[in-house]
């Protein structure tokens, strides 16, 4: 048996012993007052990163990325992060907004001979402690001084960022990571990462804007014996999934309360098949959905679990109808989130239901437009050179397809690889 399979077999088992006390408590028929709900779970409350929002059209901010120390679930950590955190704060920008970004690079300098590698026979300047910045999801420039993934900034260094959100931008959750080549899942396995809201019009259905928002950051910070992250081998190591730098955080609401929850898989790897299950795994909370990566869809959609793999996101609406305690649940590598607790006495507030806002860049294509197709197969290559691969053809930046602006091509993607 793999020790995924052990993990899942140990976590069903964890979350039946759970609720099996909880039923001991409370009795069959529940006559217990529910203050002795406080058994089933031991994380603290979930509580939001700090919050910068857009004045007059513009958010200027600074971000420091630098070693940070403070604990994850009780362990001593000294991780990369962003302003001494375990995550970043929350942008809440509109679109037309300019956001503005200051990047200081803190972090420890290095040998010089680290900080270059070569790339299809061009020096880059790379190295574990070497960032920059990354709007995901954003229909922004990929021109400095916007979102340039191949700007590199030193430890020591200083970069300004700006970028200016289209006015007609799809509202919705987006999120903001380091991405320089060679050093990304290292910095994002150890914090790199924050949220990002993109408001518009589905924002002021009233049903969705009286909802009471949470922004879930979901991180897997992996760290050796020291606490620390230096090398890939680490990236391996645990099997934890953080809530905004909180490991099994509660997570509550009141019956007939409605929230809304903006989900960020920012892991580096760990795919996510999220779900609400009671601890019996007999009945489940509903998702009623409202974005997926940053997209509104044309109409809102009910489900009962939700598969986010890195760099996804999703706005959901949440209802709390029948008191008890639930468990947010990530699937066989995601493991146990986050606990549930629907208490009495809310008010019944309306779960929305229905057509969202069309936005003109979320159109379907129609099948007439359509010029040419693809197939693409990745792949990676092992050996003391190891690569990916494009249709068996090592990747390279010196063999561009070159694609007309504004033309429609349908791409066939199929992933062979052990990576997202």
């Amino acid at each position: 048996m793999t020790n995924t399979q052990n993990f899942k077999r140990s976590l069903h088992r964890r979350h039946f012993l759970q609720g099996l006390g909880a039923a001991t408590i409370l009795g069959v028929g529940g006559c217990v007052g529910r203050d002795v709900l406080v058994s089933p779970y031991s994380g603290g409350e979930l509580v939001q990163p700090p919050v910068e929002t857009s004045t007059d059209g513009l958010l200027d901010t600074k971000v420091v990325g630098q070693m940070c120390q403070y604990k994850l679930d009780g362990d001593a950590v000294n991780l990369r992060g962003y302003n001494g955190k375990p995550v970043g704060n929350t942008f809440d920008i509109k679109g037309g907004d300019t956001l503005k970004l200051k990047l200081t690079n803190t972090l420890p300098p290095l040998d010089p001979t680290d900080y270059v590698c070569t790339i299809d026979g061009i020096e880059v300047i790379t190295g574990y402690n070497v960032t920059n910045m990354h709007l995901h999801g954003l229909h922004v420039s990929p021109k400095a001084p916007s979102d340039d993934i191949f700007i590199s900034v030193l430890p020591g260094d200083t970069y300004d960022y700006e970028y200016e959100i289209p006015k007609d931008h799809p509202p919705g959750t987006y999120f903001y990571h380091a991405h320089v080549h060679g050093s990304t899942a290292i910095q994002v396995a150890s914090g790199m990462s924050g949220a990002l809201i993109v408001r518009g019009d589905i924002d002021e259905i009233p049903a969705i804007k009286a909802a009471k928002e949470q922004v879930m950051v979901m991180q897997t910070q992996r760290f050796d014996a020291k606490g620390e992250c230096n090398d890939y081998g680490t990236l391996n190591l645990g099997d934890k999934t953080y809530i905004n730098g909180q490991y099994l955080p509660v997570i509550r609401m009141k019956k007939g309360e409605v929230q809304r929850w903006r989900l960020i898989n920012a892991s580096h790897k760990v795919p996510l098949n999220l779900k609400m299950e009671w601890y019996r795994y007999t009945t489940t909370m509903p998702f009623t959905v409202l974005c997926l990566d940053g997209n509104p869809l044309p109409k809102t959609k009910e489900v009962n679990s939700l598969e986010l793999v890195p760099g996804n996101r999703a706005d959901v609406l949440v209802k709390g109808f029948s008191p008890g305690t639930y468990y947010l649940t990530g699937g066989v590598e995601g493991g146990n989130l986050a606990t549930i607790i629907v208490e009495e006495d809310g008010e019944d507030m309306t779960l929305y239901a229905g057509d969202l806002p069309e936005n003109p860049h979320l159109k379907p294509i129609p099948a007439s437009e359509v010029t040419f197709g693809r197939r693409l197969e990745f792949g990676f290559v092992y050996g003391q050179s190891p690569s990916f691969t494009v249709n068996d053809k090592v990747f390279s930046c010196d063999d561009p397809w070159q694609i007309p602006l504004n033309s429609v091509e349908e791409w066939e993607v199929y992933n062979h690889t052990a990576y997202p």
